[in-house]
């Protein structure tokens, strides 16, 4: 007769020793909260302007308005209104200095137009997303010296954006064509 030998089965699980798993995560969870970056996002609000909305509003009582633009071209910057034209043509320098010149510009007619809180800014297909900010920033808020401080004061933060009309070559008005 052959004995068989079995290895006796215990009826309960082996107990799990957790202790050291729970130390690392006592240490690892305040270490990952302190250390975390908390981000801040801005939200910009923006207008399109809806369709037909001029001429509904036409009142031939009520005086013309301005209807400030600016269109964001590759090489520069025109600040015009809708119907009476171009007011300013701010060439565009790598440094950024033309943000300035527009940032003036803006001042000016804010200056003339106190209440007029809207503006539309037109881009051209191939302009960057940062050129694109730095001008929705430049058109929202300038920097004014008031008593030897610098505050920030509102110029235009109604912004509605679009495509900007095909451009006019410049070149053939300088050759009289």
């Amino acid at each position: 007769m052959r004995r068989r030998w079995r290895k006796r089965r215990s009826s309960c699980p082996p107990e799990l020793d957790i202790t050291a798993f729970m130390n690392l995560m006592v240490i690892l969870v305040p270490f990952l909260l302190i250390s975390a970056v908390f981000s801040r996002i801005t939200i910009l609000e923006l207008d399109l302007p809806a369709p037909g909305t001029a001429s509904q509003q036409k009142n031939k009582d009520e005086p013309e308005k301005l209807q400030l633009e600016v269109i964001v071209r590759k090489d520069v910057i025109e600040i015009g209104d809708r119907k009476t034209g171009l007011l300013k043509m701010i060439e565009v320098d790598p440094e950024g200095n033309y943000l300035e010149q527009v940032s003036d510009m803006l001042r000016q007619i804010k200056a003339r137009f106190p209440d007029k809180k809207d503006i539309t800014l037109l881009l051209e297909a191939d302009i960057a997303y940062q050129r694109l900010v730095k001008m929705m920033d430049t058109l929202r808020v300038a920097q004014v010296e008031q008593d030897s401080e610098m505050i920030t004061a509102e110029l235009f933060p109604v912004i509605s954006i679009g495509d900007a009309p095909a451009a006019r070559t410049r070149a053939s008005k300088r050759n009289g064509k």
